[in-house]
Formats: structure tokens, C-alpha cells, sequence
């Protein structure tokens, strides 16, 4: 017995001083990656603040900018309280600023001294020089020093994004070396587990479960974090050494995250950024299985700038979400959206079907994201189009690499946008079927123009308190040999995309001045509207057919109005007011189709040469049901009246709302509630019966 007892003490003693030698190690080995672990937290927090302290400098140059934008606003007005509260609130925007380029400048020094050196740059005085060329009229002056403008801010900008890629950089590089450290230390720890085993045969159970099973678990963890996994099996927090390893880790984790999140994702939106669509995209074409392709959709929103330089960025932010809200609910089930600039977003999808019917799929989901942005959206009480320009690029087709396939696809949003906006296009000629048909129908519609199929109906415009006609709105219809008489909606799309909208504009303008001089040689002084197309505008392709028409008839050009919307004075406006301001002088009255719709200030009421306002049916069927409606309504009577314009409401279906319109001082009326558009012989006929039938009387026609 006596000497099993000391066999059994001298195993004891052995034990004894096995876990000493492993208690002694892992304890060393904790104790080092806790101080590092410390050490990286440390450095991961301050790249935390570094980003927060580079998001600061971004927010105080947009709301620098803003507010000198509104300084520019009130000395153009001329109003020197107003004046002076904006100087004041540049003021402490250019101080806010200062202060955060001070703490930029504490660990990114070049680039705060070289956005000073832009600030400094005499950008007040460019804006105070831009705003004197505008009252003096040289606009070229002014667009040259506001493109200097521009590029400064772009280049702020530029710089800012080059501060967050540095850090960006840094913050990767902390990352991976922890992964490194935290790589050696779990082979120092199986190391020590390899030389512990050789005593752990002889260690009782709760040994095992007290020591060896945590050790494990930290293990494993410290192994993920290695790997680069998101998702971490972490150990359970205890209250010894291993508990603050697992603490450790678990911080480790959610501070790694919030900087992944701060490196890939857009703060406003919570949408990846651009990296992020850039790293996505590369490991989708990487991991592209088979015969299966993906397509890259850009998506550009149609005249943000106008509703953040008439709502500041508070209100352009609200209707971003928005525009992201729409995009989710319309995007297809398994894609990903990033937002990749200002107003500029991204859908990618991934494992697709092979051609034919991809293209087929893809042009379905361009529709719906199309029609998602087709309802005006309400923002403070002012309701405002949505629309949005698409790009899209399918790999391999299109692109081999990321940065191809992001390149077609921009190149492919941008002809979207110059075909007129609130479109789709493919990066590349894609024989589609829906194509091949487009193609086909310009082909008719080509010769439907030589064969004179194409007809202007006339909807009549009414006095409706004096019960007499003042003249109609030409809509253009195609009656096809085959197909019998189309709508607008059903060839106009086409002739947008495949380069006849001028073609047919023009046919319309003459076939409509035609009219009006067989009406004036039988007496009647009608006035008719005409669309005009925002190429047509923009191209100024308007103006050549338009002295040719004066120059025919100068007596029957005077009773021709020109009708534009909203959304086509965005676009280069002071090339828009020199082409209405021509076609002034040539005799024609000017409208504005479908006033209160779009984004457009009442600044671009008082600079372009107007003769009328129409306002949108959109107002007119909503007077009976809101307040709101009919305020704006009054609103626009009123402004028109100041501005000595005439006023038509469009959209009139009911006796209620006509006189509803009369008692708030708008009689000129049109509207299915008098006629819809008729042929020319029809409408003479139903105008002359109209002005003869009593008060009480309507017709639909």
C-alpha cells in the first residue's frame, strides 16, 4: 500500500506538474493574444473615427455648398435680409468645415491641405463672378467659371474618396494582420495541446471539460477569424481566462464588422457601395458555372440634381430611399442592388439562363423597374415624377471582367439617357425579338409616313363660361392598313429609340398647319396645340420646319401653339429658352404641358418666353377629393395671372369639376367631358354644334 501511495503521489506530482507546464503556457499564449487583441481593437477604433471624421468632412462640404447655393439664390433676388442670413449660414458652414478638415488633417494631412488649397481656391469669388455674368446675360462666361466650380467640388470630392480608399487600405491591413497573429498563436496553442496531451490521459474528467473543451472553442474561433468568415462560432463568455478571450473575440467581431460595413456599404441607403459591387462582381464572373450568364443592370435616376437643388440634400436623401424602396419591391427575387454614386445604383444577377430567353427575362424586369418609378411621389406636400434611366450588360457578352462589364453598362444607361431618359438599354445591339419587332414597325412607320397614314386628331379646347370653342390639342394617330388606327403609345416608343420622333414631329407640325389654313379660309380662327418632343428641343431640329411653315403662312403660324413639359427643361435650358425664344419670334405662342408635375422653379417661368400653362388632369381629378388639389390649382390661376399667362386645365371628365374650374376663375377647359380627339372633319363639325347647343348641354363626342 505504501508504495502504491507514493506511486500514486508520484503520478500526482506528475499530473501536478504537467498542468503547471500547461496552465504556465496557455496562459502565456492567452495573455499575449488578449494584449494583442487589445492592441488591434485599438487601432480598428481609431480607423473607426478616422472614417467618421471623413464622412464629417463630406457632410460639411455638401452643406458648405448648399448654402453658399442659397447665398447665390438671394443675391440673385436681390434680397439683402435674406442675404444676410444665408452670409451667416455660409459663414458657419465654411467654420464647421474648417474644424473637420482639422481633424482630417490629423492623420491624412495632404489631403486636407489639398481641399484647402481648393477652398481657398477663390470659389466665392467664382460664384459671386458666375452670378454677375448671369445678370449681365453672358452665359457663356457663367458657364465657364460655374464648370470651374464644378470641377473643384469634383475634385473635393475625388479627394475624399481617395482619403476613405487609404483608409479603407489601412484598415485591411490591420485585418489581416490579426488573421496572421491570430494564425500563428492557434498553432502555438495546438502546439501546447500536442505537449499537454502527453499528461492528458491521466487528468480526471472535469480537467478535460474545465480546460481542454473552452480551449477548444477559442480554437476554432481564432481559426475563423483566420479565415476571413463574417459568421463566427464563438466560445461562451466565462469568468476566467478563456472568458476574456471569447470577449476579446467578441469584439473583435462586431468592431471588424462595423468597419467592413463603413468600407462596403453606403451609409444612407445601407446598400453596398461601389467596392462592394466591384468584389461581388468579380467573384460572381469567377465563379460562373457552365453556360449560365449574369447581367449587370445601371440605373441612373432622371433630373435628381433639380429635386436636390430645390429640396437641399435633407429632401434629396428622402427621395433616395424612396427611389430604393421602389427598386426593391420591383428588383427580381435573388438579385442585389448597390448604390454606386449620388443618384446612380446597380441590380446584379447572377446564374441566369443561356440565351434566347435570357434577354427576354432581363427585358421583362427593365419594364417593371420602369413602371415602379411611373408614380409621382409626394414629398411635403409637392408631388414629384420618378423616372429612371437603365444600362444593362450581360457577361460574357459583354464584358469579361468587372471593370468591362461596369463599363458597358454605364455606356449603356448614358445612350438610355440621350435617347430621351426614363428608358432601357442594352450595352450592345442585342438581336432580341422585342428588337427585331421595334426595327420592323420603324421600317413601317417609315413608310406610313410617305403614304401619309399618319393623322393629327383634334381634342377641343373650350371657354366653358362663354360657351364657345378657342380651339383644340393635336394628338397624331396612325391609321395602319392592318392594324387600324394606334394610339401614340404604341409607335411613339419606337420611333424615340430607332431616330423618326423628328420625322414625325414635323409631319405633324405640317399636317396641322395645313389645317389651320384651310379653318382660316373658311372663317374659323382655331388655335391648335402641338407637342414637341424633347428631342426636337434638345436637337433643335424644330426650328428649320418651323420657319418654313412661317415663311408659307405666316397668318396660320400665329394660330400654331408649341406645347413642352416640365421634364424637358432640364436638360441644357439655356439652349431649350434659345430655341423657344427663336420660335417666338417666328410668330408661334408657347405652352407649358402638364404644369406642376415635374421639378421645374418658378425661376424657369419667368426667364423662358411662355405664352400659356396647362395644368395637369392629375389636379383636376383629385379637386373634388383634396384641399391640396384645389390650392394648387388657385396657385397656378394666380401665378399665370401675375404672369400674364393663359391657363387651360386638361383632364376635365365631369360637370362637377368644370364648374368647380369656373368658380375659381379658369375657363378655358379641355377634357373628355366636351370631346375626345376627333378627326378634323368631326371635330369642325362638333365644334360648330357645340357653340350652338344651350348651357346645359355636353358632349363627349
Amino acid at each position: 500500500m505504501p508504495d502504491l501511495r507514493l506511486s500514486v503521489r508520484a503520478r500526482l506530482l506528475a499530473v501536478c506538474l504537467g498542468l503547471m507546464a500547461v496552465f504556465g503556457g496557455t496562459s502565456a499564449l492567452l495573455g499575449y493574444l488578449i494584449f494583442r487583441n487589445q492592441a488591434d481593437q485599438r487601432a480598428i477604433e481609431e480607423q473607426y473615427r478616422r472614417f467618421e471624421r471623413i464622412q464629417t468632412v463630406q457632410q460639411n462640404v455638401l452643406a458648405y455648398r448648399h448654402e453658399g447655393s442659397q447665398l447665390n439664390v438671394a443675391i440673385m433676388q436681390r434680397d439683402r435680409d435674406r442675404q444676410a442670413q444665408a452670409q451667416a449660414a455660409t459663414d458657419r458652414a465654411a467654420a464647421q468645415l474648417e474644424r473637420s478638415l482639422g481633424e482630417l488633417q490629423g492623420f491624412d494631412p495632404d489631403a486636407a491641405a489639398a481641399i484647402r488649397d481648393e477652398l481657398r481656391s477663390g470659389l466665392e469669388q467664382k460664384s459671386s463672378a458666375a452670378i454677375a455674368a448671369f445678370v449681365r446675360g453672358d452665359q457663356a462666361e457663367a458657364a465657364r467659371i460655374l464648370g470651374q466650380l464644378q470641377r473643384s467640388f469634383a475634385h473635393i470630392e475625388q479627394l475624399l474618396q481617395a482619403a476613405t480608399r487609404t483608409q479603407r487600405d489601412l484598415s485591411n491591413d490591420i485585418l489581416e494582420r490579426g488573421a496572421r497573429r491570430a494564425k500563428t498563436a492557434s498553432e502555438l496553442a495546438i502546439g501546447v495541446l500536442l505537449g499537454g496531451l502527453v499528461f492528458g490521459l491521466l487528468l480526471v474528467r472535469w480537467v478535460v471539460h474545465s480546460i481542454l473543451q473552452p480551449l477548444e472553442h477559442v480554437t476554432s474561433a481564432i481559426r475563423q477569424v483566420n479565415a476571413g468568415a463574417l459568421e463566427i462560432a464563438l466560445p461562451p463568455i466565462t469568468a476566467d481566462e478563456f472568458g476574456e478571450t471569447a470577449r476579446a473575440l467578441y469584439q473583435f467581431r462586431d468592431r471588424a464588422d462595423r468597419l467592413r460595413r463603413l468600407a462596403y456599404e453606403d451609409p444612407l441607403t445601407g446598400l453596398g457601395n461601389r467596392a462592394r459591387l466591384e468584389e461581388d462582381l468579380q467573384a460572381a464572373i469567377r465563379d460562373r458555372r457552365g453556360e449560365s450568364a449574369l447581367a449587370l443592370f445601371a440605373l441612373d435616376l432622371d433630373n435628381f440634381r433639380a429635386v436636390n437643388d430645390r429640396l437641399g440634400y435633407r429632401g434629396g436623401d428622402r427621395y433616395l430611399l424612396e427611389a430604393v424602396a421602389r427598386l426593391r419591391r420591383a428588383a427580381a427575387h435573388g438579385s442585389r442592388l448597390y448604390r454606386t454614386g449620388g443618384d446612380k445604383f446597380a441590380l446584379l444577377l447572377d446564374e441566369l439562363p443561356a440565351q434566347p430567353a435570357l434577354e427576354g427575362r432581363l427585358k421583362v424586369l427593365a419594364d417593371a423597374l420602369l413602371s415602379a418609378f411611373g408614380v409621382p411621389y409626394s414629398l411635403d406636400g409637392q408631388l414629384l415624377n420618378m423616372s429612371v434611366s437603365i444600362g444593362i450588360a450581360i457577361h460574357p457578352g459583354d464584358g469579361g471582367d468587372a471593370g468591362q462589364l461596369l463599363s458597358a453598362a454605364e455606356a449603356a444607361v448614358h445612350a438610355a439617357k440621350r435617347s430621351g431618359r426614363n428608358n432601357a438599354r442594352f450595352a450592345a445591339a442585342q438581336h432580341t425579338a422585342a428588337l427585331r419587332a421595334e426595327q420592323r414597325l420603324a421600317v413601317e412607320m417609315r413608310r406610313g409616313l410617305e403614304a401619309g397614314e399618319f393623322e393629327p386628331h383634334y381634342q377641343p379646347i373650350v371657354d366653358a363660361a362663354a360657351r364657345r370653342v378657342i380651339g383644340a390639342e393635336a394628338l397624331l394617330r396612325w391609321r395602319h392598313p392592318e392594324r387600324g388606327l394606334l394610339l401614340p403609345g404604341s409607335f411613339i416608343p419606337a420611333a424615340e429609340n430607332q431616330g423618326l420622333i423628328n420625322a414625325l414631329g414635323e409631319y405633324c407640325l405640317r399636317a396641322v398647319h395645313a389645317q389651320l389654313r384651310q379653318w382660316r379660309k373658311a372663317g374659323r380662327s382655331w388655335r391648335v396645340a402641338v407637342n414637341l418632343s424633347a428631342r426636337q428641343l434638345r436637337e433643335a431640329q424644330v426650328l428649320k420646319p418651323l420657319a418654313a411653315l412661317y415663311a408659307e403662312d405666316a397668318a396660320a403660324s400665329a394660330l400654331l401653339e408649341l406645347e413642352l413639359t416640365e421634364s424637358m427643361l432640364f436638360d441644357n435650358s439655356d439652349d431649350t429658352r434659345r430655341v423657344l425664344e427663336t420660335a417666338r419670334r417666328q410668330g408661334y405662342r408657347l405652352g407649358l404641358d402638364d404644369f406642376g408635375t415635374g421639378y421645374s422653379s418658378l425661376g424657369a417661368l419667368q426667364r423662358l418666353p411662355l405664352d400659356k400653362l396647362k395644368i395637369d388632369r392629375s389636379f383636376v381629378a383629385e379637386m373634388e377629393q383634396s384641399k391640396s388639389a384645389q390650392a394648387i390649382v388657385s396657385a397656378t390661376l394666380a401665378l399665370a395671372a401675375a404672369l400674364e399667362l393663359e391657363v387651360v386645365a386638361e383632364g376635365v371628365e365631369t360637370e362637377a369639376q368644370s364648374q368647380t374650374l369656373l368658380r375659381q376663375g379658369c375657363r378655358v377647359q379641355q377634357g373628355f367631358h366636351f370631346s375626345k380627339a376627333l378627326p378634323a372633319a368631326e371635330y369642325e363639325h362638333w365644334a360648330l354644334a357645340f357653340e350652338g347647343m344651350r348651357p346645359t348641354s355636353h358632349s363627349r363626342g
